[in-house]
């Protein structure tokens, strides 16, 4: 009963990696993604959902994107200079299963930040679950203002849209690095990269999105 459960998950699992790679993901994503048991990460009532192309709520008026949308932002993250990418920020770990593509594609040092406490623990725990806690490290605190003792950054992730571009999370990237990042402007959400040069930024916008709100402390409930 117990392997017939988890074969389910596996073929589910190949289903998503397949549709994936119909949708134009490349294989070093697709290999993080098929490494990951992402119904570990949903609340069990929505386990048989997990591998399904839509968002699902984590309460706590959080979601965890739907798998393109991950798969997308770990490959703009990821970029074409992959072995310049070592340490980075993720902003807004939710249920940790962002958190956990990356540790699945190897980055050497991820650091994650989730503003809810209630939301920072089970991260954890799902991590834990899927044998990757002692690889990430986790933070409790106001991601809007990200991590200045461990910066520079070679990638930063945001998985909440602000209206702006933190300055502060713009201050914590290395030259080179880049920042992957929705943004919500008068209520429409586009999916950004910025790149950061010796000269400057550059940036591009890549799709509409649809996330929940980056919060930051001073406009936190």
């Amino acid at each position: 009963m117990h392997t017939a459960h988890w074969t389910g998950y596996e073929n589910r699992r190949s289903r998503m990696i397949e549709r994936l790679a119909q949708m134009g993901i490349g294989q070093p994503v697709l290999q993080a993604m098929a490494g990951v048991p992402r119904h570990l990460f949903v609340e069990e009532a929505l386990r048989t959902r997990a591998y399904d192309e839509m968002s699902l709520p984590l309460g706590l008026g959080q979601t965890i994107s739907q798998p393109y949308t991950v798969a997308k932002m770990t490959e703009l993250l990821w970029g074409k200079t992959p072995q310049s990418m070592r340490r980075v920020l993720e902003i807004g770990t939710g249920c940790g299963y962002q958190t956990a593509v990356l540790l699945a594609l190897g980055l050497p040092e991820i650091y994650s930040v989730e503003r809810l406490r209630p939301l920072h623990e089970r991260a954890k725990q799902h991590l834990r679950a899927a044998g990757l806690l002692a690889q990430a490290r986790m933070v409790c605190g106001d991601g809007y203002l990200g991590l200045p003792d461990v910066a520079p950054f070679d990638g930063i992730l945001v998985t909440a849209a602000p209206t702006e571009i933190p300055l502060p999370l713009l201050q914590q990237l290395a030259i080179g690095g880049r920042m992957v990042l929705p943004l919500d402007e008068g209520g429409v959400q586009y999916l950004w990269l910025i790149e950061k040069t010796a000269q400057g930024y550059r940036e591009t916008c890549v799709q509409r999105a649809n996330f929940v709100p980056l919060v930051s402390g001073s406009d936190a409930p």
